[in-house]
């Protein structure tokens, strides 16, 4: 019985030499099939403080203090007692900060990337209560006494002041209204 033809390749020696250029041709490619996603990654990452009016562009808006930011656990920091919701369902970072209106009243925002817009509506339904007014941006804006809540792609945003009087209702709309234009610009193709 003849014994098959074995490929000779599987079975040639490589020189100290070839191996070494293998492993630099293997080393190279992985290099740079890491370097293009990472590049991938920084082109597709948001500011999530892009989505906050500045003042050169919407003078009756000023920040008050730092903002702050979370990624992963740190949410806990941020928002002790509602992160276990965000976190279980697919967070992905948070800002919040508080913006002074044009009467110098607060308003504080609250921006959630989460994984998709599927768990951003999912996080938004879960924090709209049966009171809520809808509001015609966004999507599905609803305003309850003090607090705003709408999502917007892979977002969801809260804004609330510290009273439900007339001028802080109309500054916590103005406000969404902003940042739900912004989210929207950065959502559209270039």
């Amino acid at each position: 019985m003849k014994k098959p033809d074995l490929n000779p390749g599987l079975f040639t020696t490589y020189s100290f030499k070839d191996k070494m250029t293998k492993r630099f041709c293997f080393i190279l490619l992985s290099v740079f099939l890491g370097s293009t996603s990472l590049l991938a990654d920084s082109k597709t990452a948001v500011n999530l403080e892009a989505f906050l009016p500045t003042s050169s562009n919407h003078r009756e808006w000023q920040l008050e203090g730092p903002v702050q930011k979370a990624e992963g656990s740190q949410l806990f920091m941020l928002i002790n007692g509602g992160a276990t919701l965000y976190l279980s369902l697919g967070f992905k970072k948070a800002l919040t900060a508080t913006l002074l209106d044009k009467q110098k009243k607060p308003i504080n925002i609250d921006v959630f990337e989460m994984n998709s817009a599927a768990i951003a509506k999912q996080v938004n339904s879960e924090k709209v209560g049966t009171e809520a007014k809808k509001l015609s941006f966004g999507q599905d804006a609803n305003l309850e006494s003090y607090y705003l809540n709408f999502w917007q792609g892979p977002y969801q945003i809260t804004i609330s002041g510290y009273d439900s009087t007339p001028e802080s209702i109309d500054s916590i709309i103005n406000l969404a209204k902003i940042v739900d234009q912004k989210i929207t610009r950065s959502l559209s193709p270039p």
